[in-house]
Formats: C-alpha cells, structure tokens, sequence
C-alpha cells in the first residue's frame, strides 16, 4: 500500500528525531512508558501483561488496568483498549508495535541521549507528504493557554476563515470550543453555551450556513457522546439541545458520534458510531427527530460487510463535489459508504457506491472521517485512527499521506480523529488518546518525486 511504501523513508527521520530527546516531555509518559519498557511493551492500561512463550514475550489480557497517563473517560479508555487489541496488545501510547519477526513488540525508536548530530536533526523542519501535497509542521501555532486537550474531536472553518476545534476537557477546564485566527493564531474560547454545551464528551462538529443573502447564517451543530445534540450559534449559544433518548428505539445503544449537515435541505442526519450504528433524521431547524432511521451494526465486520450496515459509522459528511451524496465514515469496516438524499423529504437515504480504504491504506486502516473541498481541484483529506492523514484525489484516490503519529511521535499526536484543509492549502489535524492539535504548512511540490517523504 501506498502509506506503507512512503512510510519507509519517514520512519528513518523521524524516529533519529524522537530519540534525540532523552527526556520524556511528561513525567506521568515517563512513568507509564518505563513500566511498559517492564511490561515488554505490553499495555498495562488496558490490562496486558507479558507471558513467556517458548523464547518470546506475547501480551496476554490477563493482568489489571493501571490508570492512562492523562485523564480519560471509561468510554474513551473503552474504546482505546479495543484499539490496542488489534494492536496485539502492545503499549501504543509508548509506541510499540507488533513484530511478527520477534514475536512481541517492538518501540519504533530507543529514548538514547542525543548526539550533536542528533540534535541537529532534531532541530530541521518536520516535514511530510508527497508530491504536490507536502506539509510542514508549524509548532508556534494553535496555541491555547488554559485549556486541557484531554481529546480534540471535531474541526470546521467558518465563512471568514476562522478554525474551530472541540474538545473534551479534564473538568477542571469547563470550555470545549476554541476559535483561532485563519493563520492560527490568536485562540479564545468560544463560552456562549457553558457548561451545558461542553459537559460529557463533546465530539462531532459540522458547519452549515443557513438562509440566504443578507439573512444568511452559519451554525454550529455537535454530537457529544453523552446522548447530547446540540445545534449553536458560533460563539456555542445554544439554539436547541436534546439530552438523552429522543424518541427513537429505547432497546439500541446511543452514543452518537457525528452529524451530516447539508445546506440544500432543512434536514440533518444524525450518525450514532459508538451506539446503534443506525443514521436517524432530525429538522435541523427544531432538532426534532423524525422518526426515520438506516442502516445498524453489520453482521460481520470488513469491506465486504452488507452495503449500508455499519461498524462504527463514525463520521457522516455532506459532499459538495457530487450532487445530494452524503458519506459515511464506516470506520471498523474500512470503508466510506456514500448515499444519495433528496433535499425536499427526510425519507431517502440510499446507498450507491463504496470506496475500500485497505488498498492504499493497509488493513488496519480506521477512517474517522473525510472532508471535501471542490475549489482546491475537489481533494479530500481523511484522518486515520491508526496513525496517518490521507490526501484523496477527486477520484477518491490516495495520493499522499502523511503520517502524523510517526512523525509527532515525540509530540504524542498519535490517533488522528479529524482534519481539515484550510482555503491556503494548509492542514490542520486533530488527535486523540491524548488530545493534540497540530498545524501543516503546505510546502511546493517536489518534482519528479512521487513518494519524497520526510
């Protein structure tokens, strides 16, 4: 696959980079980190041990949880331990990875003092991509002093440019929405909806502009994986909010994840990725369902799963390159699913087409969602749980990919669960387990070089 043919030469730099800091840049890193070194890499968070087995160490769920080194939600830890799993239950955090050469896992790099060539290139600009779609890592910027990234969940950009994240806090910090400037400076938190908008674990965030001319207004919708909707002005005063079950069926599970937000219509459509699977139709204008729901869990997970069954429907998003299409972000099943709607009735949903994210990506590809943007020659960017961002053609075709964890490994931005390109061609990215945020300058293309990786 293309991510793993590019990764080759980003993990050499990259990883002369990490080691070139003999320092943890936590101390709660280096004590989880230290006890997994212990461990044989074997996550103790999610309660792994090391068993001998004949000359190998191998991970086994037998032992207990010991507490994440920052603050998390059992739901969150839930799902990260689920992660790790397929992970063959090597510490992730501290990142180690199975290798089947030396049947346990291994680090991607060894903390070492630093030599003076080593810190030399340590110092040079991280840099990833390729071709056209190289990026710089800008670390002066999203800067927001105050606020506790526990997770950054959800990215927009309104009409004059400004960059959006929300974020589950530590409760200590009571915000969950930062504006910044379009050039990434400049954060404040967005207060207008308090505690109300930012209790439990704020996740999914669409923009849409609603009414027309001089009337014309844009509004921030939010899925919070406590049963929360929630539909605000830019500054999070609230419009309308509907906690717990609103009327749908009372024997599913219910933690959404996501909402589609198409601005042809008057009506939203509501993914519930960590509960039922199911995608439910709500009036965007009351936040009242209704009553019209599609798809639930597949009955077995993978890319050939039924059309329109889900694993993890995580993202849903409006494409504005294709005519009334909405895609589903199918996370566990590898795939985006893409759906025809009809802007004058909630009642059609209906699938057409499956883009498979395994060739370019590799099996362990999770695709947490994609974003579109028909003015920048109609490409796509996909944050991938498992480590990179992709770059996607107007074809839906990867062609680069920049592989955020190895490349941040220092900086522990290691899942990425939203990203966003901004109207200069730039990226932003935000992470989770634990919650970073990070800012990539587009650089020019490098010729004649395909898979140019730094």
């Amino acid at each position: 696959p293309l991510v793993q043919r590019i990764m080759l030469r980003t993990f050499g730099i990259a990883a002369l980079a990490f080691v070139a800091s003999a320092k943890p840049t936590d101390d709660r890193y280096a004590a989880a980190c230290a006890a997994a070194a212990k461990n044989h890499g074997c996550s103790a968070v999610c309660g792994y041990e090391a068993v001998k087995a004949g000359d190998d160490f191998i991970c086994m769920p037998t032992g207990e949880a010991t507490p994440m080194p920052f603050a998390d939600s059992k739901e969150d830890m839930a799902e990260y331990c689920s992660f790790v799993a397929t992970k063959y239950g090597c510490c992730d955090t501290c990142g180690y990875k199975f290798d089947a050469s030396v049947g346990g896992c291994v680090q991607e790099a060894t903390v070492a003092p630093a030599t003076a060539e080593e810190r030399k290139v340590s110092a040079a600009p991280i840099i990833g991509g390729s071709g056209k779609y190289r990026y710089q890592y800008m670390p002066e910027l999203l800067q927001m002093p105050g606020a506790s990234l526990v997770n950054c969940h959800g990215l927009v950009t309104d009409a004059e440019n400004n960059i959006y994240l929300t974020y589950q806090n530590d409760g200590k910090d009571q915000n969950c929405l930062i504006k910044w400037k379009p050039d990434g400076t400049g954060g404040e938190f967005m207060t207008g909806g308090g505690t109300d908008l930012c209790s439990g674990t704020p996740h999914g965030l669409k923009i849409t502009t609603e009414g027309e001319g001089s009337d014309a207004k844009q509004f921030l919708y939010h899925a919070n994986n406590n049963q929360k909707l929630t539909k605000t002005t830019l500054d999070g005063s609230i419009v309308w909010m509907r906690n717990g079950s609103f009327g749908q069926d009372p024997s599913l599970p219910y933690r959404p994840t996501w909402f589609a937000t198409p601005p042809n219509t008057k009506y939203t459509y509501l993914c519930d990725g960590y509960g039922s699977n199911h995608v439910y139709a709500f009036d965007r204008e009351t936040g009242v369902y209704l009553n019209k729901t599609w798809g639930g869990r597949s009955p077995k997970a993978g890319v050939d799963a039924p059309h329109g069954t889900f694993s993890t429907n995580h993202g849903c998003t409006y494409d504005p390159r294709i005519e009334n299409t909405i895609i589903v972000s199918d996370r566990a099943n590898h795939r985006f699913e893409f759906f025809n709607y009809d802007p004058s009735t909630y009642t059609e949903f209906e699938w057409y087409k499956t883009v498979d994210m395994t060739g370019p990506m590799g099996e362990g590809t999770l695709p947490c969602n994609i974003r579109m943007y028909p003015e920048q020659e109609g490409i796509a960017i996909v944050p991938d749980l498992a480590g990179p961002v992709a770059v996607m053609n107007n074809a839906n075709e990867v062609v680069s990919v920049v592989n955020v964890s190895v490349l941040l490994a220092e900086q522990q931005h290691k899942h990425p669960h939203d990203a966003i390109f901004l109207p200069n061609g730039d990226m932003v990215v935000a992470t989770w387990a634990p919650g970073r945020i990070s800012y990539w300058k587009l650089l020019p293309a490098e010729e004649g070089d395909e898979t140019a990786q730094l």
